[in-house]
């Protein structure tokens, strides 16, 4: 059996999680993903595969201070995210900028600072469309009045058809509530579910119970919205591998739109995180986790849902819920990241440190190789399970066979793609599979790392990812 390393063996009397089936080895591993993305073979495997389809120039990513206003990237985007912090109550396995919600003040302060910022961007993008405008948090409908006063300053700049999206507390989400969203012109929402398991909701310190997560699915379905999404969370400590399954059967039933479940990943600077850290937390077996996204997989496809991600299944015909597959996007807001070309920044993580700037800039700021833009480009696209060659010579002018053609032929050739009769390529089963695990080396890290730092200094001058 080969096995991964850092792996820690079951426990007696672990879940029967652990088990896949009634026929398989009673030992299990439980590999440690947090220690194991930031130990050396994966980092000796992140610089190999980036110097393999990028090249040697740009290691490691460096992200930087701004040191003047040559600096600050101006850039536009049809794309925007908005972030609102503020929770009323806060999950242990949360990794976004977030704070709890304790009074009136702290939401006029922060809601200057936003507009300020987003007025900022207005000036220069020109009256650019805007034809995707996307809340999250936190909590955003935790502050409904920032939503609407953001959507009303935008308006201008909406197209008639734009998609509006906001992320829904289940125990937000009255039949008023969700009328209120959909007259401001909302037309996606997404219920952050996770589970409908009593003692499980508790240890999330989720803030409602199965039956008014019934409820909140229920009313969504009744105001009636253009994509209904549903967040599903599995390999929670505890949990069985055919739970996660039954629970997306379950939504499915009751009309959801998008099915989106997530792997229980622990981030270092989180309550979860910390505990996995020094021991006394454990997710799934790695054979049980397979084992759960299968059957996850299976039941999502039986449906008629078709997969959009690796972690999203979507009804035929419905444009799919989702903030992090767009080319280009600008993000507003604490901890708020964006990325337009070759461009990455983010604004600093700090909630304070954000109200009191006197002026919109970015804490960190990256430049990108035109090389890089095309190698993250494949990426997305194979995280959105479609890669269109005439799209690619649309946007670098040069053609994908050519520039990725070992790499296209090794997925092939594994069967993680298959290249259909136009001439467009799809992530088979199998590759959604091991999207999962370069997810794990690349982004995952990534993000743990750089979030890490910032969410330990407001301004960091300098943050290396390897």
């Amino acid at each position: 059996m080969a096995i991964s390393l850092p792996v820690l063996p079951t426990r007696t009397g672990d879940d029967a999680a652990t088990v896949p089936t009634a026929n398989a080895p009673h030992i299990d591993f439980r590999i440690d993903y947090q220690l194991l993305r930031h130990s050396g073979p994966a980092r000796f495997a992140r610089h190999a595969l980036y110097r393999m389809f990028v090249g040697r120039q740009g290691w490691p990513l460096r992200f930087h201070a701004p040191e003047s206003d040559a600096d600050v990237p101006v850039k536009v985007s049809p794309h925007l995210y908005v972030h609102l912090p503020f929770c009323q109550q806060i999950c242990p396995h949360c990794p976004y900028t977030k704070t709890l919600l304790r009074d009136g003040g702290a939401v006029s302060r922060y809601g200057a600072a936003l507009f300020r910022e987003i007025d900022t961007y207005r000036k220069r993008s020109a009256g650019t469309p805007v034809t995707s405008l996307y809340f999250g948090g936190g909590t955003p409908t935790a502050t409904p009045e920032l939503i609407a006063a953001t959507i009303e300053q935008l308006e201008p700049d909406l197209a008639p058809n734009a998609e509006i999206g906001v992320e829904v507390h289940p125990a937000d989400a009255s039949i008023e509530m969700l009328e209120r969203l959909k007259a401001l012109g909302v037309n996606r929402i997404s219920l952050g579910i996770e589970t409908f398991r009593p003692d499980l909701l508790k240890m999330l310190a989720r803030r409602y119970t199965p039956e008014q997560a019934t409820a909140a699915l229920c009313a969504a379905k009744t105001v009636g919205f253009a994509c209904v999404d549903v967040n599903l969370l599995f390999g929670i400590p505890g949990q069985a591998i055919t739970e996660t399954a039954s629970e997306a059967q379950r939504c499915i039933e009751l009309g959801v739109d998008q099915i989106s479940a997530y792997q229980l990943f622990t981030f270092v600077h989180t309550p979860f995180g910390k505990k996995v850290r020094h021991g006394d937390f454990a997710t799934y077996g790695d054979r049980a986790r397979l084992r759960a996204q299968d059957l996850l997989n299976r039941t999502c496809l039986a449906a008629g849902l078709e997969r959009s991600s690796p972690w999203n299944f979507t009804r035929p015909g419905i444009a799919p819920y989702s903030t992090v597959t767009q080319e280009d996007y600008i993000g507003f807001g604490a901890g708020a990241g964006s990325k337009v070309g070759g461009v990455f920044w983010f604004n600093t993580f700090s909630v304070d440190a954000y109200t009191e700037q006197p002026a919109p800039r970015p804490a960190l700021v990256m430049e990108t190789s035109e090389r890089f833009r095309q190698a993250h480009y494949v990426y997305w696209r194979l995280y959105r399970t479609e890669l269109d060659p005439a799209d690619y010579r649309a946007q670098f002018g040069s053609e994908l066979e050519r520039d990725f053609g070992g790499l296209l032929r090794t997925l092939q050739a594994s069967r993680t793609i298959r290249r259909r009769s136009d001439g467009t390529y799809r992530v088979t089963e199998f590759g959604a599979v091991w999207m999962h695990r370069v997810q794990q080396l690349f982004s995952i890290t990534y993000i743990d790392d750089l979030w890490d730092r910032c969410y330990q200094e407001a301004w960091p001058q300098e943050v290396l990812l390897v």
